[in-house]
């Protein structure tokens, strides 16, 4: 597992490379239910690069980031403090964009998260490249 998350992390190091000024804090929660083959609903956090975040577990049912895969799509705020989904991880967080991940039978499993410290940092040509940028993550599934 540990090579795997490595994987991941330098992933994440190149996708942040994509638009640096936006991503003040980018990473990765998977379902755990995928993760650890274990019958859970919660997010659990991975691999990411910022401040850290008291918020490594994450019901499915709550945020932001349980909605985009809840919903199975991508969420961009443009001010979460506008709106009581937000689950602030930083006080300083402005914007968010949260990406679906799927696997290759196209469950969600994972996804992206990238907080911004500006307002409307997530234009629609930036959430372009980030959904095209999942389509290359490191799958579990790949690694063994």
């Amino acid at each position: 597992m540990e090579k795997y998350l490595a994987k991941v992390y330098l992933w994440i190091e190149e996708t942040k490379k994509l638009a640096p000024e936006v991503c003040d804090w980018i990473g990765v929660y998977y379902k755990e239910s995928y993760l650890y083959k274990i019958d859970s609903t919660d997010l659990i956090i991975g691999p990411y690069i910022g401040e850290e975040t008291d918020h490594v577990r994450i019901s499915i049912d709550r945020g932001f980031c349980g909605m985009a895969l809840r919903e199975e799509r991508t969420v961009n705020v443009e001010d979460v403090t506008k709106d009581v989904t937000h689950i602030a991880c930083s006080l300083k967080t402005r914007s968010e964009l949260v990406i679906p991940i799927s696997d290759r039978n196209g469950k969600f499993v994972a996804e992206l998260d990238i907080d911004c410290n500006r307002l409307k940092a997530f234009t629609p040509e930036l959430e372009k490249i980030f959904e095209k940028a999942v389509k290359h993550f490191p799958l579990l599934e790949d690694s063994f």
